[in-house]
């Protein structure tokens, strides 16, 4: 079955018909009163359909659609002898859509104008103020649309816009169906090509009513003709070779059918019309043969890699993205290696935008509190202050950042647009949407079709290259980033056709498949991401191909990049030194130029093993320690995650903090389906204390990191947890010198309630004072805690457990003096302070092999109760391996970004 694109231009006609019932300066009601209203039945297009259109109180079995005798009513009658079912399907999506339409809260107008806009030309930038709402319905073989009499306007360009709106939609009807018609039954592509040459055309007639009625030129035919043949080109681009095949057969034969049809159209059109008839009548003799001929050749050339216009002498170019486009301090850009290529192909152009440079690195500062529930970080600006490649020096103009979002360019574009009036945009967006769950596929595309629409609405005649998302290397736990990308990049492929217009085509550039970056490896890439100097050239490359392609520019793209590429300088760090600091022991280091980070190790003096992490600036900080320790540091640079300097001599100082020591923890327990809830007391001894910080860690998402939230009072609940995970729960106390030793909390299952107790406890004697122990995990556990009880000479003491909290289900313990056989073990299930009752508890036989009583029997088996955590047993050593040496953890939690995300 057809597509109802054609049935909604018939819809559309009856507005051409109700300004046909009333002059422009009466209203509705008085319409009727004088406009001869008798429904009587006229055809709008031959042997397809007829309207009936009056007054409600002329539209006999139809008047009670209506709410008085004044609203207008109009009934398209269609001929569904041949296709019943077919009809009555087209005209319930009709139906459908429009009410989706109104369910977004549009209007029966904005509706109809919505559907227009999508086939403009767009020579001529719409405007539409015809609006007015309505309903519409299917009543047997017709649809029926009423017109409340108080929504009709009175003024002369409310009509006129409304009949611009008609008007093409009828010549989109009668364009569809003779196109099919030449085709032949069953054609293969009669629709997609059908459909473009239709849209084109109507465009055409709509564009033309506009300027008319708005006063403005009406061009000439040799622009038309390749405005449209452009059109028609970027419509069938995404179907291959066999369609354009198709489409020149066709053009032979078939285009002088469909200019003819439509002649006689706007003819008749132009004779109902009356006085505002002129544009028809332009129309009409604008519609020859020669048109037709001339049309035929325009898409042959548009093929061929042609435009609808010459480009300027100078062309005005705006590359529009974020980081990969920016790039960082020292890096060469592919906007360079681009510029080159323009040069050595004797192009004129000149980048234009707001920025000039890459993006600064961050500045050395002391560990940052944690920001409250709620509370942003502080805006760190606008960062386009960084240099490039020693040796470069080029246009640099831009409008790329680091962490830039589609969905934040789309409210910008149109102000850049109409400062800098580019020619050609080269947009490459989205990443930061999708990773950083901002939006989806779905509504990453959505955000770049706006931008395409806020551009052209600042220059109608801009054109776009836009790249599509590349991959990077693999995340852990997130897979839906692979799929996102995956599916955006078809979306896009998929719609930059329809996008495409004639004075402003939408061509695709292909970074996923150019940029050598996938899940698994990532070699153009310095950090997985980010290109290194070979993926400068790979997605330049890419570009190249685009604008010689489809918007022949240059003499081809450069085959590949040279095999000679420059090596990232990645020299020494000079001016090391570690001091001691309020918050334990600060190192710093002069800046190296172009780094993209720095690789710090630290260990306490006298030991052998180092621990390492990366920090993005010149400095580092040592918190979470003791006071009197001593600790050890190098440092290297970073040029990639492949590229790295030797590492510098050792610096060291003795750690004096002066921070609070970490809260009192009351409880920790889950809440709701996706929350946790802390609550803890001060410290013992009197501190002034700014704010608490509470800790999480995900320990079921691969490559999470620690996050820290600031609260003040003794209870905090943080919500958006994963549901079914285990989280790590701390808390440390900030004070005027810094985050100071944080304290455990229990852990705690997102979304889980009392743990089911343990069950199937087994004990495995390893020598005469050492078992292993081994039980069935339980619902809701986070974790889990040991009950041991000592019977030795048949007495019992009571069981007892402290708060190590046992993560799997596996347990080995030693130093059973004086043997294994005089101990008994229990193992509950916690989650936070809810726990469960006690597993079956085992004894270990004794090495004769003889089986002790066990005198306290069931009297184990305790209800389950709520224990507090005492501050002074915390082992932080397992927070302590998650962070960097800087004390922050990893640059950013799950979910979050620095300056945007894609960092």
């Amino acid at each position: 079955m057809r597509r109802p694109g054609w049935l909604t231009a018939l819809v559309l006609a009856v507005t051409l018909m109700t300004a046909g019932m009333a002059e422009p300066a009466e209203a509705a009601g008085e319409a009727c009163a004088t406009a001869g209203s008798n429904f009587a039945s006229q055809t709008i297009a031959e042997s397809t359909a007829t309207l009936r259109m009056g007054c409600a109180r002329d539209a006999g079995s139809l008047r009670p659609l209506a709410s008085s005798d004044t609203d207008m009513v109009a009934a398209i009658d269609f001929n569904t002898a041949q296709r019943p079912d077919a009809w009555q399907r087209q005209m319930s999506q009709m139906v459908d859509a429009v009410r989706a339409d109104k369910d977004k809260g549009l209007t029966l107008s904005e509706s109809f104008d919505l559907q227009a806009q999508k086939n403009s030309v767009d020579f001529y930038d719409r405007q539409s103020d015809a609006r007015f709402d309505g309903s519409i319905q299917v009543v047997g073989d017709s649809l029926v649309i009423v017109i409340p009499a108080g929504e009709v306007n009175a003024s002369a360009n409310w009509w006129q816009k409304m009949i611009a709106i008609a008007v093409g939609y009828a010549v989109w009807a009668v364009a569809y169906q003779v196109c099919e018609l030449s085709f032949g039954p069953a054609a293969p592509f009669a629709i997609p090509i059908c459909s473009a040459i239709s849209s084109g055309l109507a465009g055409l007639t709509g564009d033309l009513m506009n300027s008319y009625f708005d006063g403005r030129s009406l061009g000439d035919a040799d622009v038309w003709k390749e405005a449209i043949a452009v059109f028609v080109a970027s419509a069938l681009v995404g179907l291959g070779s066999a369609a354009r095949e198709s489409l020149n057969a066709w053009a032979a034969k078939g285009i002088a059918w469909v200019v003819e049809a439509v002649q006689k159209t706007a003819r008749n059109l132009s004779t109902r019309l009356g006085s505002w008839g002129s544009p028809m009548q332009y129309v009409s003799s604008l519609l020859t043969d020669g048109f037709a001929q001339g049309l035929r050749s325009a898409i042959e050339r548009a093929f061929q890699g042609g435009r609808a216009t010459a480009w300027p002498s100078t062309i005005r170019l705006m590359v529009v993205g974020d980081s990969i486009s920016q790039g960082h301090e020292g890096d060469y850009t592919w906007r360079y290696r681009l510029w080159q290529w323009f040069q050595e192909n004797n192009i004129s152009v000149d980048f234009v935008g707001p920025y000039h440079g890459t993006f600064t690195p961050d500045q050395p500062s002391p560990p940052k509190p944690p920001l409250f529930v709620g509370e942003k970080p502080a805006d760190q600006g606008i960062r386009v202050d960084g240099g490039y490649a020693a040796g470069v020096a080029f246009d640099s103009d831009h409008y790329a950042h680091w962490g830039r979002q589609a969905a934040q360019i789309k409210d910008d574009i149109r102000r850049q647009v109409e400062t800098y009036q580019p020619d050609l945009v080269l947009l490459a967006a989205g990443f930061n949407d999708m990773g950083w769950f901002v939006s989806d596929e779905n509504g990453t595309l959505d955000s770049v079709e706006t931008i395409i629409d806020q551009a052209r609405a600042a220059r109608p005649g801009v054109d776009f290259a836009v790249a599509t998302v590349p991959q990077r290397s693999k995340i852990g736990g997130r897979d839906d980033l692979i799929t996102k990308t995956d599916n955006f990049n078809r979306l896009l492929a998929n719609a930059a056709p329809r996008w495409s217009k004639s004075i402003s085509q939408v061509e695709v550039v292909d970074w996923q498949k150019k940029y050598s970056c996938a899940p698994a490896a990532c070699p153009a890439a310095y950090d997985g991401l980010h290109p290194n100097a070979f993926g400068e050239y790979q997605l330049a490359i890419a570009f190249e191909q685009t604008l010689h392609d489809r918007y022949g520019l240059g003499r081809g793209p450069i085959p590949f990049p040279p095999e000679n590429l420059p090596v990232r300088p990645t020299p020494v760090p000079t001016g090391l030194k570690a001091e001691s600091s309020p918050q334990g022991v600060t190192v710093t280091w002069n800046p190296v130029y172009g780094a993209f980070g720095y690789d710090v190790r630290s260990r306490i003096a006298g030991q052998t093993t180092w621990g390492e992490g990366r920090v993005n600036s010149n400095r580092t900080d040592t918190t979470w320690t003791v006071d009197g320790i001593q600790w050890e540091y190098q440092v290297r640079t970073v040029g990639g995650e492949n590229v790295k300097g030797p590492w510098s001599g050792t610096v060291s100082a003795v750690a004096h903090p002066k921070t609070a020591p970490p809260p009192r923890i009351v409880a920790s327990r889950p809440i709701g389906q996706d929350g946790i809830e802390l609550e803890i007391a001060p410290p013992d001894y009197p501190t002034i204390i700014d704010r608490y910080e509470v800790i999480l860690f995900d320990k079921d998402t691969p490559g999470a990191w620690l996050t820290g939230t600031g609260f003040r009072g003794n209870r905090v609940q943080i919500y958006g947890l994963n549901p079914g995970h285990r989280y790590l729960v701390a808390a440390a106390t900030w004070n005027a010198a810094g985050g100071g030793l944080p304290g455990l909390a229990r852990p705690v299952m997102a979304g889980g309630g009392v743990p089911a107790a343990p069950t199937g406890l087994r004990v495995t004697t390893v020598d005469p004072t050492t078992v292993e122990l081994d039980w069935n995990g339980a619902k809701s556990a986070a974790g889990y805690r040991l009950w041991v009880s000592n019977i030795k000479d048949g007495g019992t003491t009571p069981p007892e457990a402290d708060e190590n909290i046992i993560e799997g289900t596996h347990y080995g313990v030693g130093f059973l003096f004086p043997g294994v056989w005089n101990y008994e073990f229990c193992v509950t299930a916690v989650n936070g302070s809810l726990e469960s009752g006690k597993s079956n508890c085992v004894i270990p036989p004794h090495l004769d092999g003889s089986a002790p009583t066990n005198p306290g029997g069931s009297a184990l088996n305790l209800s389950p109760s709520a224990r507090t955590a005492g501050s002074d047993t915390v082992d932080i050593g397992s927070l302590i391996t998650l962070r960097n040496p800087d004390g922050t953890g990893s640059p950013v939690a799950v979910g979050a970004g620095v300056n945007g995300g894609d960092r």
